[in-house]
C-alpha cells in the first residue's frame, strides 16, 4: 500500500485489490469499526478486528444500524446513594460504521430530527458527532425490500462521509464530507474519470429492476385518514401476536422506557434506558391499570398509521424506508406492503 501525505484527496476515486484491502487496514487499524458480519445464515452490525470479516455482499441485517446510535440498553449514569454521587456514561469514542445502505442512511436523517431538533438528546447526539458513516449503494435486493417504492433506495445521494458503489471487483468511493475524506489521506489516490458514474448508473438501474415488492404510497394518507374503523384491522388482530417483533428490527422507531436498575447493596444501581414498543401490552398503560390500546387492533393500528399517516406532518416524510425487515422478523409474516394493498383493495371494491 502506498502512503502520501501531500496529495490531496480526490471527490472521487476507484478502489480495487490492494489498494482497495489496504483502505479497509488503514481504516480498521485507526479506529473502533462497526460494520456487516455474517452470523450463521444472517448479518449483523458487530465490531470488526479483521477487515477480512466485513461482508460488502450483505444484503440486509437483523437489526438495523440504529442500534449504534440509539442502543437497545443504554446505561445514562451509575449512582451511589452512600457517596450521593451521580456519574454520566461516557461514549466519546470515535468510531467508524461500515456499509450502511441508502434506506438505512434515510432512517437515520428521520432520527435526526426526533432526536436533534424538537427535543435535542445529548446520548444520541454525541454518537451521532463521534461516528464516520461509511454508506455503501445497493446492487443486490433481498425479497423484502421495497424502498424503490418508498424513494430511499438503491441509490443515495447524500447524507453519508463516504459513498461506496460496488462496480464489480472494484469500488467506486465517492467523498461526501470532510470526516470521509479524512479516512483516504493514508493513500495515495488518483482521481475517477467521470466515464465510471455511468458504469456506476447502470448497477443501479440494473437494481432497480430487481424489485418484487411495491407499496402503494400514492394517496395512502387519506386511504389511512378515511379507514380508521374498516374491518382489516380487526382481521388483522386476529393474525397479529403483537410479540413487537416488528418495531423491535425497525430502523426508524424510536420509542424506549427508562428504567432504574438497583444493585444487591441497595446503595449503588444505574438508570439506563431500553427499546419499548408500541405493539406491547404494557406499552400504554397508565395508573390504576388503565390502558389506552388494550386491544391489539389498537396497537396495530397505531403501529401502520404512525409510519405511514403520523410521521409526515411532524417530520416531512413518511416512517417507513422500506427496509422490509419488519416482513422477514413477523412470525405470521404480515406484510405492510399487503395490508396496505388490502385495504386500498377492499375500498376500491366497496364503492
Amino acid at each position: 500500500m502506498a502512503v502520501t501525505k501531500s496529495s490531496p484527496v480526490p471527490d472521487m476515486v476507484v478502489l480495487s485489490g490492494e489498494l482497495w484491502q489496504g483502505f479497509l487496514e488503514l481504516v480498521t487499524g485507526q479506529y473502533r469499526v462497526i460494520g456487516p458480519v455474517r452470523r450463521g445464515s444472517e448479518h449483523v452490525f458487530a465490531p470488526i478486528k479483521n477487515p477480512r470479516e466485513i461482508d460488502m455482499a450483505y444484503v440486509t441485517t437483523i437489526l438495523p444500524p440504529k442500534k449504534v446510535f440509539h442502543q437497545p440498553f443504554q446505561v445514562l449514569f451509575s449512582f451511589d446513594t452512600e457517596e450521593g454521587t451521580l456519574a454520566e456514561a461516557q461514549s466519546g469514542e470515535e468510531k467508524v460504521v461500515w456499509g450502511i445502505h441508502p434506506c438505512d442512511m434515510h432512517a437515520i436523517a428521520i432520527l435526526d430530527k426526533v432526536y436533534g431538533v424538537e427535543y435535542p438528546d445529548p446520548y444520541y447526539l454525541r454518537n451521532r458527532e463521534n461516528t464516520i458513516i461509511v454508506a455503501k449503494n445497493c446492487t443486490e435486493v433481498g425479497e423484502n425490500c421495497f424502498c424503490l417504492s418508498m424513494g430511499t433506495g438503491p441509490a443515495l445521494r447524500s447524507g453519508c462521509d463516504l459513498l461506496l458503489t460496488d462496480l464489480g471487483g472494484r469500488y467506486l468511493v465517492e467523498v461526501g464530507t470532510e470526516k470521509g475524506r479524512k479516512l483516504l489521506s493514508g493513500l495515495e489516490l488518483v482521481p475517477a474519470p467521470r466515464v465510471v458514474l455511468v458504469e456506476k448508473e447502470k448497477r443501479l438501474s440494473q437494481a432497480r429492476q430487481k424489485f418484487k415488492k411495491r407499496m402503494v404510497t400514492q394517496g395512502i394518507q387519506e386511504l389511512l385518514e378515511e379507514n380508521f374503523r374498516h374491518p382489516i384491522w380487526e382481521e388483522l388482530m386476529r393474525e397479529c401476536l403483537a410479540c413487537g417483533s416488528c418495531t423491535m428490527v425497525c430502523p426508524t422507531c424510536f420509542c424506549y422506557n427508562v428504567v432504574d436498575k438497583i444493585d444487591l447493596d441497595l446503595k449503588t444501581g444505574r438508570r439506563q434506558r431500553e427499546w419499548d414498543s408500541c405493539m406491547l401490552l404494557e406499552y400504554a398503560q397508565v395508573a390504576l391499570g388503565q390502558n389506552f390500546r388494550r386491544d391489539r387492533d389498537a396497537r396495530i393500528k397505531q403501529r401502520m398509521y404512525h409510519k405511514l399517516l403520523y410521521y409526515e406532518p411532524q417530520f416531512g416524510t413518511l416512517g417507513c424506508v422500506g427496509c422490509g425487515r419488519c416482513i422477514g422478523a413477523c412470525v405470521k409474516r404480515i406484510d405492510i406492503t399487503d395490508v396496505v394493498s388490502r385495504l386500498a383493495e377492499s375500498v376500491e371494491s366497496d364503492r
